[in-house]
C-alpha cells in the first residue's frame, strides 16, 4: 500500500513523498526521511523544483541505528523504499546522527568523510549525483539552528 503526502499551495510546486512499503511497514529511516523532506520542501518551494531536476536512486545507509532506504527521484516526485536497489546512483553511508547533522549544518560533511565516519559512494557515469542530491536534502538556512558562539 502506497501512501502519499502532497505539498502544494497557491505558489509551491507540487511534490509528491511516497513511503513504498506504506507507514506501517517503512523503517525508521524511511519514516524519518519523509517527514524531513516534507518539511523542507513546505519551508523552501525552491527545493521541489530542485528534486523535480534529479533522477535516479541514492541509497543512504543508517549504520545506528541499521537502516537502508533508497530514494528513487522521478518526473512524479520521490518515492522512499526500504533496503537498497541493485542499481544506485550514489549512497551515503554512517550514523543516522551524524547523517542529520549533516543535513541541518551543525556537522561538516567533509570533515565527517575526512574522519571516515560518513562514506559517500558515487556512480564514476554520474559523478554529480550524489552531492546533488544530498544538497536537496539539506536544510533550508531559514531552518537550522543558531550558530553558538
Amino acid at each position: 500500500m502506497n501512501q502519499t503526502a502532497t505539498i502544494d499551495g497557491a505558489t509551491r510546486p507540487k511534490f509528491g513523498v511516497t513511503l513504498a512499503d506504506g507507514e506501517e511497514d517503512a523503517n525508521i529511516l524511511a519514516r524519518l526521511l519523509k517527514k524531513h523532506i516534507e518539511d523542507i520542501v513546505a519551508e523552501d518551494p525552491a527545493k521541489a523544483r530542485a528534486a523535480a531536476e534529479i533522477h535516479g536512486r541514492l541509497g543512504l545507509h543508517s549504520t545506528d541505528p541499521e537502516a537502508l532506504v533508497t530514494l528513487v527521484f522521478d518526473e512524479d516526485g520521490l518515492v522512499i523504499k526500504n533496503g537498497f536497489d541493485t542499481d544506485l546512483d550514489g549512497t551515503v553511508k554512517g550514523p543516522l546522527k551524524l547523517q542529520t547533522e549533516t543535513l541541518v549544518g551543525v556537522a561538516n560533511p567533509y570533515t565527517a568523510m575526512l574522519r571516515r565516519r560518513l562514506k559517500v559512494g558515487i556512480k564514476w557515469s554520474r559523478p554529480l549525483f550524489t552531492l546533488k542530491t544530498y544538497s536537496f536534502l539539506q536544510v533550508p538556512k531559514s531552518m537550522r539552528p543558531p550558530k553558538s558562539a
